[in-house]
């Protein structure tokens, strides 16, 4: 089996290299599902991959996020440059790189665990799609991987040591809900990291999830079929990545052994964390709870703060000089080769509790990421100075305009010139379509309403007869015992978002009902996916596939999808930029609870049914749906009154799976949520 390691930067990759890893994984600075890590240049990509290739190792690139309309040129580049610096794969997520995998014959493409592959049915949907390896999901059982693995034609990789993710991959929406900075696009906050209360009760990690190691596990996963073994953490330290790639290396080798033992649980110490190997044996609960190292209860981001403070060097961060100068406060940042000046008047101090020190400063700025970057560098020539709280707040302002301009000027932009074929693909991406599918604006009526629950989409259809009706969690049985008459239009039926080995029968006896009704499906995965092109049914592509750029809209449309949905992460100016280049009608949900996160964690019954909330007020509720934990927001989002002409799609959707009652109309709010349409999705 190969040994594969994180290597967040230059030096991460170096060492897991020498200390025997068969292939390291690594992204650019951009576009990728680890951009708070050092990562790699375009300059320094070729000597890297050299190094790699000369010690008789493969070397992966990670393009593992969705991508944005804008970003599609610069996803390109990132290819381009792959096969010139002969990268051996790479690893995707968005359904617009499936489209360029013809172009690009001398690169391996893989999923990432973001594509969410969970059952056999997506590992052959993979090999359909030119897919010649999958990263399985986190969450399955051997016998799951088993029967994963055994797709002809197609590797399966599997993650054996390093934090996991409460959420099943590439489908979480908390850190975008909470802060527009989104997991999916390689930004998340770890909120699940943070303490939760439940109801009126005390505050725990309940949502912290425990760490994977499965060493004791490595020949059972040999005898399922697995390929490759991963290791995660891109976001560590390179000693880390060195110590936890020894230690697989002897375990591959050799056995395992009572010293390797040892070394596992001293890899624990990073984040103080339990670990565990539960899913492997079925076992979904008692997987989350309290670590080691507990954060500061005003911390924002957790522990990846401190992740990314002992992975990237000092000249990846930003640096602050303080130094009193004509009778000012002189105040140097610098980042990335680039420096600038602010000056600050010396105010006399206010009452005890409104100052800070300018060492203080250095204290207050170590303990949070501003504009995705750290303080690695901070000098003071009077620490014991006293400043005024404002001075504080304007100086942590001007910090903030002066990282994002910085970042700008030294941003990694790819240049490299492209293949004609590739830019022709392209160029058809960025053409509006004068007589395309999505010319309707919003008007205030709603084209189609999700329901969840046989009996909800009847009545609701009973009393709105011309609404169309996506019909999700509905069951085989609801529909063969069904005389309702549904008249025009027929109801969509919804496939789960996520399902597994053991759910695939039962979802063919759905299939096979549907197809007997003349029923159009909605597929949520690329498993979904399979099941129904297999089947020979008529399909949409439901906001389980997602999309933020109009070549992926495109691409989901050659392979069957009659209409694709808009991210609901989307802000307004990504919506806008695709929706008139979409060659395919989408969708878009002006209105809804959505799933923020998904999960095989079981909690104990008494915690269903209860609202979970957070020291920032985010508040949630679990509820048992699709076999799965599913958290959706208390307070739905709304875009009603921001989306009339603003945008034209094909049609526009309200989201009432969420909704304990189904009320003839929807409620308007004052204030209402709208999600990330009026800021901007990092």
């Amino acid at each position: 089996m190969e040994l594969l390691a994180p290597a967040g930067g230059p030096r991460a990759l170096k060492a897991a290299i020498d200390a025997g890893a068969d292939a390291v994984y690594f992204g650019l600075k951009e576009l990728n599902a680890r951009r708070g890590a050092e990562n790699f240049t375009q300059e320094n990509l070729v000597d890297n991959i050299q190094y790699v290739h000369e010690r008789k190792a493969k070397a992966y690139l990670t393009l593992n996020i969705d991508i944005s309309q804008r970003e599609l040129g610069e996803a390109a580049r990132h290819l381009e440059l792959a096969r010139q610096c002969k990268v051996d794969a790479v690893l995707i997520k968005d359904p617009a790189l499936l489209k360029m995998i013809p172009c690009y014959p001398e690169l391996e493409f893989h999923f990432s665990t973001q594509a969410g592959i969970s059952s056999s049915a997506g590992v052959m949907a993979a090999r359909d799609l030119g897919i010649r390896r999958v990263v399985l999901a986190r969450e399955l059982s051997l016998d799951e991987i088993r029967a994963a693995s055994s797709v002809e034609g197609v590797d399966t990789e599997v993650f054996v040591q390093g934090a996991l993710c409460f959420s099943v991959s590439g489908r979480c929406l908390l850190s975008s809900w909470i802060g527009g900075r989104s997991g999916n696009r390689g930004l998340c906050a770890s909120p699940c990291r943070f303490e939760w209360k439940i109801g009126d009760s005390g505050a725990g990690r309940f949502l912290s999830m425990h760490d994977l190691s499965l060493l004791e596990k490595l020949d059972d996963l040999k005898q399922a079929g697995v390929r490759a073994l991963k290791i995660e953490g891109r976001l560590k330290s390179p000693d880390w990545v060195s110590k936890a790639v020894q230690v697989y290396r002897r375990a591959i080798d050799s056995g395992v052994d009572e010293e390797l033992r040892k070394e596992v649980i001293a890899l624990g110490e990073y984040t103080g964390r339990k670990f565990t190997d539960a899913y492997l044996g079925s076992c979904r609960s008692g997987l989350t709870g309290e670590s080691g190292r507990i954060a500061k209860p005003d911390e924002d981001q957790a522990e990846a703060i401190e992740d990314n403070k002992q992975s990237v060097p000092e000249e990846e961060g930003y640096g602050i000089e303080l130094k009193s100068e004509g009778g000012k406060l002189a105040c140097v940042f610098t980042s990335g080769g680039i420096s600038k000046k602010y000056l600050y008047p010396v105010s006399l101090v206010g009452p005890h509790g409104k100052t800070v020190s300018l060492a203080g400063i250095s204290e207050a700025f170590s303990e949070e990421l501003i504009q995705g970057q750290f303080l690695s560098k901070f000098t003071a020539d009077n620490p014991e100075m006293l400043m005024t709280r404002n001075i504080l707040k304007k100086i942590r302002e001007d910090l903030s305009s002066f990282l994002h301009l910085a970042k700008k000027k030294t941003d990694d932009k790819i240049k490299i010139k492209l293949p004609v074929d590739v830019q022709q693909i392209l160029d058809l991406a960025k053409t509006d379509l004068v007589a395309g599918p999505n010319r309707k604006q919003f008007n205030g009526t709603l084209d189609l309403v999700r329901i969840r629950g046989y009996g909800n989409a009847c009545e609701f259809r009973r009393k709105n007869p011309g609404c169309g009706i996506i019909a999700d969690d509905i069951s085989a049985a609801d529909l063969r015992v069904s005389d309702f008459n549904w008249g025009n239009p027929p109801p969509v039926i919804a496939l789960p978002p996520v399902f597994y080995e053991n759910d695939i029968s039962q979802l063919k006896t759905l299939l096979e009902t549907c197809k007997a009704k003349k029923f159009t499906l909605e597929v949520n995965s690329w498993d979904g996916w399979f099941l129904a092109k297999d089947a020979g049914l008529k399909f949409n592509a439901g906001p389980g596939l997602a999309i933020l750029n109009s070549m992926a809209a495109g691409f989901l449309h050659d392979k069957g999808c009659g209409s694709v949905v808009i991210s609901s992460e989307a802000d307004s100016q990504q919506a806008r930029e695709m929706a008139p280049k979409s060659p395919v009608p989408l969708i878009l949900y002006v209105y809804g609870r959505p799933v923020l996160m998904m999960s095989r964690v079981e909690f104990p019954q008494e915690f269903y049914g209860r609202i979970f909330r957070e020291r920032r007020n985010c508040s949630m509720k679990l509820e048992k749906e699709w076999n799965l934990s599913v958290f959706r927001p208390d307070l739905p989002f709304d875009l009603r009154n921001n989306t009339k002409g603003n945008i034209a799609v094909a049609d526009f959707a309200a989201d009432l799976s969420g909704e304990l009652k189904i009320e003839d109309g929807l409620p308007y709010t004052d204030e209402p949520k709208t999600f990330n349409y009026l800021r901007k999705l990092r």
